[in-house]
C-alpha cells in the first residue's frame, strides 16, 4: 500500500512538473504584452504631462500679474488667496512590477503625479484640480480691476489695474481651454492601462500557481520521505 501511494504521489510531482513548465513558458508572452501596453499609453500619458504643465505655467503667470497689481494698488484688501497646481495623479499596486509574486496584487496601493519621469506608469490617472494639499504656486488677489488707494490712486509704474484683470481673464480662459484636453486624454490612457492591469493580473495568477504547485511538490516530497522511512 505505501508503494502505490508513494506512486500516486510521484505522478501528482511530475504532473505538477509539466504544469510549472507550461505556465513558465506563457510567462515571456505575457511580459511582452504588458511591455507592449506601455509604450502604447506612454505617449498619451506625455501629452497630459504637457498639458497640465501648460496650464500650471499660466496659473504661475496668473500669480504674478495679480501680485503686480496688488502692488501698484489694484485689487481689494482683503479676498486674497492660494491658488495651487492642478495634477495628474497616477495610481499602482503591487503587481505593476514583473518581478512581483505576492499575495496581495491589490494591497500598498500608492499613487504620484504624473510627471515626465514617471509616464507610462501606474494603473490609473485621475485629475486633480487646485488640490489644496500641493504646495501653492501663489498668491492670487480679488478685483484686480478696482483700486485700494482711493488716496493715492492707483497703477503704480504704470501698471493699469483694468488692464492686468483683463490679462488674467485672458490667460483664465486659456486654462480652461486646456482642461477641456484632458478628460479624452485620461480616459484613453486609463482603458489602455485597464488592459495592461488584466495582463499584469494573470501574470500574477500564473506566478502564484506556479509558487503554489512548488510548494505542493516540496511537500509531497516530504510525506514520501516519512512514508519510506516507515
Amino acid at each position: 500500500m505505501s508503494d502505490e501511494l508513494t506512486k500516486k504521489l510521484n505522478d501528482r510531482i511530475s504532473f505538477n512538473g509539466t504544469a510549472i513548465g507550461f505556465i513558465e513558458e506563457q510567462l515571456p508572452e505575457i511580459d511582452e504584452t504588458i511591455d507592449q501596453f506601455t509604450e502604447v499609453v506612454i505617449p498619451i500619458d506625455n501629452e497630459i504631462v504637457s498639458i497640465t504643465s501648460q496650464i500650471n505655467d499660466l496659473k504661475d503667470q496668473i500669480a504674478v500679474l495679480s501680485q503686480q497689481g496688488r502692488s501698484s494698488g489694484c485689487g481689494t484688501t482683503v479676498g486674497q488667496t492660494l491658488i495651487y497646481p492642478d495634477t495628474v495623479q497616477s495610481y499602482s499596486e503591487n503587481m505593476t512590477s514583473s518581478s512581483y509574486s505576492g499575495k496581495d496584487p491589490y494591497g500598498g496601493q500608492s499613487n504620484t503625479s504624473l510627471i515626465s519621469s514617471n509616464v507610462g506608469i501606474g494603473s490609473l490617472l485621475i485629475f486633480v484640480q487646485d488640490d489644496s494639499s500641493q504646495s501653492s504656486i501663489g498668491i492670487l488677489y480679488a478685483s484686480l480691476g478696482s483700486c485700494f488707494e482711493p488716496i493715492l490712486g492707483c497703477g503704480f509704474g504704470g501698471v493699469s489695474c483694468t488692464g492686468v484683470a483683463s490679462s488674467i481673464a485672458s490667460l483664465q480662459n486659456q486654462i480652461n481651454t486646456l482642461r477641456t484636453q484632458l478628460p479624452d486624454n485620461i480616459s484613453n490612457s486609463n482603458a489602455i492601462k485597464t488592459e495592461r492591469r488584466n495582463s499584469q493580473t494573470e501574470r500574477y495568477g500564473q506566478k502564484r500557481g506556479i509558487a503554489t504547485l512548488k510548494q505542493r511538490n516540496t511537500e509531497m516530497n516530504s510525506a514520501i520521505n516519512v512514508i519510506n522511512n516507515i
